[in-house]
């Protein structure tokens, strides 16, 4: 189930979730609507029993399922921060156990809430892994992956709407490379500047502002890798792409960015070689101008055969990610990047 979908969900909140994927600030987000919709207000300190990691056992979760509500027609239950990667295999049968029997407790919510370390999904949809899958039998799984740029954006522009205080929507690029594309950093800068805002009687906040009162945070993400194949640093993309290994970054995501990246490259390039300029380019593809004299200058010198090449070597990788159970999406991604590099870098 996806974030949109768990949106409606949320009208009609019964039996189990699983909350996992790389967004924390999503399912923190999510995990407040869920006990705002389960609980009438009724004994809520009771009728609310959070579980974490270091006292977790399956007779615990047990005895708090089938506990009774008091006073209420529901209960929440959440378990927070287990490391299900490290259970053997008699703690998997344990909790499997209990989660069987979930259904027979109609008066009881329960929502995991699996930190993105702690727990492996497998590579999705083709090949769960097999805890996924044991908890997918019992459970609605919901997944809240990074936003795209696109909802980053609307998601921005929201929190500052809620304050009354008008945003330049071109200024959200430039707040999140800036700040990271990280959530809870992006939401803890944005409450920085609309207080900053309101103290000072601004309706309104600038580039200025955000270079005054935000901290710059250095991240590797896909944005630095495209950027780093777009300069043709060869150091500084395996030194990226080591760091977002590293972090866990999604290399599924990572290989689809590198994708559009020479996709986009080779379109630019044709329509450029076509007699279009920068800004007629722009609006053919809804692509900011910024972006389109980035990838230009990416262009320069390259020549289309060689953009051509880079697209069928993207297209191989992805191919392989999707359909060989011998390459796993990290493999694929680090060939792809050797192979684009001995073609583009310098």
């Amino acid at each position: 189930m996806t974030e949109a979908e768990f949106k409606e969900e949320l009208k009609h909140l019964k039996g189990g979730y699983l909350f996992f994927g790389g967004e924390d600030y999503l399912k923190y987000t999510y995990s407040k609507e869920v006990k705002k919709n389960v609980l009438d207000g009724t004994f809520d300190e009771f009728n609310h029993i959070v579980i974490y990691a270091e006292e977790y056992s399956p007779s615990l979760l047990s005895n708090s399922i089938f506990s009774l509500p008091m006073m209420a027609e529901k209960k929440l239950v959440e378990v927070r921060g287990v490391d299900f990667n490290s259970m053997k295999k008699d703690d998997l049968s344990a909790l499997e156990d209990v989660l069987a029997g979930l259904e027979e407790n109609s008066h009881t919510v329960l929502l995991i809430r699996a930190d993105n370390d702690y727990f492996n999904a497998g590579r999705l949809p083709k090949a769960p892994s097999e805890i996924y899958k044991m908890m997918s039998k019992y459970l609605t799984m919901v997944e809240f992956d990074f936003p795209s740029a696109s909802r980053l954006k609307a998601w921005i522009l929201r929190h500052f709407n809620k304050d009354k205080i008008e945003f330049d929507p071109t200024l959200c690029e430039y707040l999140v490379n800036m700040c990271g594309h990280n959530m809870w950093a992006l939401s803890k800068e944005i409450d920085k500047l609309c207080s900053y805002a309101l103290r000072n009687g601004l309706g309104k906040i600038s580039s200025e502002d955000i270079d005054y009162i935000c901290c710059k945070t250095i991240e590797y993400d896909d944005f630095q890798l495209t950027n780093a194949l777009l300069e043709r640093n060869k150091s500084m993309v395996f030194e990226t792409l080591y760091r977002q290994k590293a972090a866990h970054e999604s290399a599924q995501a990572i290989l689809a960015s590198v994708v559009r990246l020479y996709t986009d490259m080779l379109m630019i390039q044709r329509l450029y070689s076509g007699g279009m300029s920068k800004s007629q380019i722009s609006s053919a593809l809804n692509m900011h101008e910024f972006r389109v004299g980035k990838y230009l200058n990416g262009i320069s010198g390259v020549g289309e055969k060689k953009l051509e090449r880079a697209v069928e070597i993207c297209k191989e990788a992805d191919l392989k990610s999707k359909s060989s159970s011998n390459v796993t999406p990290y493999i694929a991604v680090e060939r792809l990047i050797s192979s684009i590099c001995a073609l583009m870098c310098r």
